[in-house]
């Protein structure tokens, strides 16, 4: 069964922004200087060609731009329409534009998509769920940061407020690197099937990688819902995120490291909980791989 690819349709939806997003913005700033929309336009076409070039290029950085960039052409289509109201229209269909691009940006399949541009050979990449304690809040709030701190200076110094905007420059885009650099490092959080059976790749979870051996694998699939996580030889690496927990069984034992706060003791475990984005993808590679029936 073919799988959905939505990165070709948002390659496709956000090569078309300058005639939606683009128009929109430059016309709530027709009546400024030509230097103001000189250097808005230069700043558009920065971020177009970016998340462009990284999207077709597929690398986890490159779904990291894309997951911060897109959605924030939202807030930009608001913020300049606050500034200098853009017809109905216009404003509609910019507003749809975007929705749509922030939405295939951030679907599950997007992202296994763009991470399984680095595999090779006989690989496959699934992405892990983002845990719950990143994802209600602290997610959300560093994202409003790097956008901020991206914009704050350089809209200052574009409009002559050279005291301020210097400053922020200087200090946000520093801060903005280390909100990207928190940010990507959810990108790199994934389960590589190999022909030896698959890797469990959560810096957060775990020390080090773990590989579960297909001739030690008696069973995947969903995890009980009264299945006790401090049970002897449970291993759970699900970081409680939002959504189905997969279950492996084990014939014997695998050695994983959880990450600490302290010293980090090794624990065996014959049964392992991950959450992947799209469970039912993963269970499919397996069958296909014949690790289970």
């Amino acid at each position: 069964m073919k799988v959905f690819n939505p990165l070709t349709i948002f390659l496709g939806a956000w090569a078309l922004t300058p005639f939606s997003l683009g128009a929109a913005i430059d016309s709530a700033l027709t009546e400024d200087t030509i230097q103001q929309q000189l250097w808005t336009s230069i700043a558009f076409w920065i971020v177009w060609g970016f998340v462009l070039g990284g999207s077709i290029i597929k690398r986890p950085w490159g779904l990291t731009m894309m997951r911060v960039l897109a959605p924030a052409m939202l807030l930009a289509l608001f913020a300049a329409h606050l500034y200098s109201r853009i017809s109905t229209d216009i404003f509609v269909v910019a507003l749809v534009h975007a929705a749509v691009v922030s939405l295939l940006a951030l679907l599950p399949e997007t992202g296994n998509v763009m991470v399984d541009g680095i595999s090779y050979g006989d690989e496959k990449r699934f992405l892990l769920r983002i845990p719950s304690a990143i994802l209600i809040g602290p997610l959300v709030l560093v994202w409003g940061i790097v956008i901020l701190s991206i914009c704050s200076g350089p809209i200052l110094v574009v409009s002559n407020n050279w005291r301020l905007g210097v400053p922020l420059l200087v200090i946000g885009w520093p801060i903005a690197a280390l909100g990207c650099r928190s940010i990507h490092q959810l990108a790199r959080r994934w389960i590589v099937f190999v022909p030896n059976g698959f890797v469990i790749h959560d810096y957060l979870a775990t020390r080090e990688p773990f590989l579960l051996h297909r001739q030690d694998i008696i069973s995947i699939g969903p995890a009980p819902a009264d299945v006790d996580i401090k049970a002897e030889g449970v291993v759970d690496v699900s970081q409680f995120a939002l959504g189905p927990v997969l279950q492996v069984t084990l014939h014997g034992e695998v050695e994983v490291v959880p990450r600490s706060r302290g010293v980090s003791e090794v624990k065996w475990g014959t049964t392992v909980l991950f959450s992947p984005t799209r469970p039912g993808a993963v269970l499919q590679e397996a069958r296909l791989r014949r690790i289970v029936r």
